[in-house]
């Protein structure tokens, strides 16, 4: 009977313990530090006043350490890209989308862009040995969706050389400076530099857009349900106060929704690296 009663004090310290009084929350590096938690800001603190708990926001550089610290249990929610979410699930299955962000259209889903400079006249199906910029490996827009763009158009990337550079915006600015020819960006933030000469020459299918996601081993179902519904629930005036592309509200999101990026050719076969 002590035994029992033992057991049953454990494993009441360990829920409790479960149910954390603080939620550490990481956005996707998609635009610079500054840009970034600028944008999650309002979001994070309407969260912590419905939820009535401490969330901390840990900005990581790249996506590797992002689902690094998942895998961990140092990160319970994330903002990610389809492409992180599942490469994430394929390692880590504990992992659970709780809602989509919809775009300026109403629509939770986004496109990729290949992009170039406006006086670059090169016509899509003869590019080769040239230099494209990536953004990262684990990237939506990166290697698999430029890879896919030109597979369309009968062009090997293994023909060109490509190096990963970082963010959206550093990888549509690489093209600006001359140092890069071509480069793979969100659509959205490659219209954000037409001004500056950056021209749109294809892009992808609809892809699933980013997701609010929550790690299963550090998030009870209580709370995600809360977390879900807040989301949800946000009004117009509070949306009106968010950056980025988070303002215009959220929908319910499941794990089916990224079968059909699954099915994308090349998906375990992207590398961790350049060419060159």
């Amino acid at each position: 009977m002590l035994r029992i009663t033992i057991i049953v004090l454990i494993f009441s310290f360990f829920s409790t313990v479960y149910a954390k009084d603080t939620l550490v929350f990481a956005p996707l590096p998609t635009e610079n530090r500054k840009t970034v938690i600028t944008q999650f800001y309002p979001m994070v603190k309407y969260l912590e006043k419905v939820l009535n708990i401490e969330i901390k926001i840990d900005y990581n550089d790249n996506y590797h350490d992002i689902i690094q610290k998942i895998k961990q249990g140092d990160i319970d929610i994330a903002y990610l890209g389809p492409l992180p979410y599942i490469i994430t699930t394929m390692q880590y299955p504990n992992l659970n989308p709780i809602v989509s962000f919809k775009n300026k259209n109403g629509k939770s889903f986004y496109t990729c862009s290949l992009t170039t400079f406006i006086s670059n006249n090169t016509e899509i199906n003869k590019i080769n040995n040239e230099t494209i910029a990536l953004t990262q490996p684990e990237s939506t827009c990166g290697y698999l969706s430029v890879n896919s763009i030109l597979h369309k158009n009968n062009v090997n990337i293994e023909d060109n050389k490509y190096r990963y550079i970082g963010t959206h915006d550093e990888a549509a600015l690489s093209v600006i400076r001359g140092e890069f020819s071509f480069a793979g960006v969100q659509t959205r933030i490659a219209h954000k530099y037409v001004h500056l000469g950056l021209k749109e020459l294809a892009k992808t299918t609809p892809i699933p857009n980013f997701a609010l996601v929550a790690n299963l081993n550090a998030v009870n179902d209580e709370m995600l349900q809360k977390i879900k519904k807040a989301m949800l629930r946000v009004d117009e005036k509070e949306l009106a106060t968010w950056g980025g592309n988070i303002k215009y509200g959220c929908s319910e999101s499941k794990d089916k929704d990224y079968d059909d990026l699954r099915k994308l050719r090349g998906l375990k076969e992207i590398p961790s690296k350049g060419n060159f």
